[in-house]
């Protein structure tokens, strides 16, 4: 009996050694990074920065790949299909993983079965500006203009966190909205800038130009202190609308199934890389803050916002689709 037992650790041990060894020689070639909307926006604009300095610690190109549609659900898609091995990874913001779930009747993926969580990235709060179409350089403009006629908004995406800070912003200001949904952040702020829709809820990196530019104009923050890059704009509470705090968060992910080794040495790395004055100064150029989490720690950090964004969707009365 001992003997067979001491034969079925050795079997587990060695079982084991190819994962480790997987994890020590990770990358030996390109690895591909999902970014699941159009170039422009701060997911992109995260994953380029990432993807930069994962290729000079691990000496393998990690190539940006943009892969937009169906609220950021076909570029999920792509890594979930994916071999686990590592060599295709997600940089996901919220909705595809946290908020989808809940405002679409179908999806052919689970994000809490069939995504690996490795590690947060880093986190911003949304920031809502008008364009020119619209002469409102205040959120009490803003609030005036609403009560004379409709105003549109767009989104990313249906079931975003800009669709449903939308949504928020309808049934607590009374103001009469209506959602426009885009394939991506870049494609609803050049509609902004050029007339076709009054407002927009996006994180900064993607604005930032365009109001240093006088084209937009920032209302307010939904967070809770306002931003270096922003300083002069009030947060949602200064403007009279409490509990008004909706954050993007940024995240790396893998399909399921991938070695438990492997994914603590990706985690480990991004980490590192997070940890980097260079890396650190670009996001917080952009508005952007690094905000690590470890996998384990994401996973609890993912459930929580879901959780947070259920009670979102039924306050606003959101219909699933």
């Amino acid at each position: 009996m001992l003997r067979y037992a001491m034969k079925l650790a050795g079997l587990l041990a060695a079982g084991c050694l190819p994962f480790h060894a997987q994890a020590q020689t990770y990358p030996d070639k390109p690895v591909r990074l999902i970014v699941a909307y159009t170039p422009g926006g701060a997911t992109d604009v995260i994953a380029r920065i990432l993807a930069a300095k994962l290729t000079a610690s691990w000496g393998q190109q990690v190539i940006v790949e943009n892969k937009s549609g169906a609220s950021g659900m076909i570029g999920a898609e792509q890594v979930v299909n994916a071999k686990p091995d590592g060599y295709t990874l997600l940089l996901a913001y919220t909705p595809e993983v946290s908020i989808n779930k809940l405002v679409y009747k179908q999806m052919r993926y689970d994000p809490l079965k069939d995504l690996q969580p490795i590690a947060l990235v880093a986190d911003a709060p949304l920031v809502l500006v008008s364009g020119p179409k619209l002469p409102a350089s205040t959120y009490a403009d803003l609030k005036r203009q609403g009560a004379q006629a409709p105003l549109v908004y767009g989104s990313p995406g249906t079931g975003g966190q800009q669709h449903l800070a939308g949504e928020l912003l309808r049934v607590r200001s009374g103001m009469n909205l209506t959602h426009v949904p885009y394939r991506g952040t870049a494609l609803a702020v050049a509609d902004l800038v050029g007339g076709q829709i009054d407002i927009f809820f996006a994180t900064a990196p993607a604005i930032i130009g365009q109001i240093g530019a006088g084209k937009l104009h920032p209302l307010f923050i939904a967070g809770p202190r306002r931003q270096d890059v922003l300083p002069s704009t009030p947060t949602a509470q200064e403007v009279g609308l409490d509990d008004f705090d909706i954050s993007n968060w940024f995240g790396l992910f893998g399909p399921a199934g991938m070695p438990p080794a492997l994914v603590d040495r990706i985690s480990r790395d991004t980490a590192q890389a997070l940890q980097s004055a260079e890396v650190k100064d670009k996001l917080q150029g952009q508005g952007l803050a690094v905000a690590y989490k470890p996998p384990q720690e994401f996973k609890a950090y993912i459930g929580a916002e879901m959780a947070k964004y259920a009670a979102i969707v039924k306050a606003t009365g959101l219909e699933p689709q």
